[in-house]
């Protein structure tokens, strides 16, 4: 059996990043600050794991 292929947009991994931050109820920048800071807590820290494989796939050194 092969490997399954998913096909995934630019626009679709943008709206999944923005998706991500609105589910936590916390805007980019402050996101950001929690990360760097390494304050994160429970669902944050799948999130800022989501987010950086999106910033790979991105090729956005911004997220990562």
């Amino acid at each position: 059996m092969s490997p399954r292929t998913i096909t995934v947009t630019r626009d679709e991994l943008l709206e999944r990043r923005e998706q991500i931050l609105q589910h936590l109820g916390v805007d980019r920048r402050t996101f950001e600050r929690r990360v760097a800071e390494g304050a994160l807590v429970g669902d944050e820290w799948y999130a800022a794991q989501d987010r950086e494989e999106i910033a790979f796939l991105l090729d956005d050194e911004r997220d990562a």
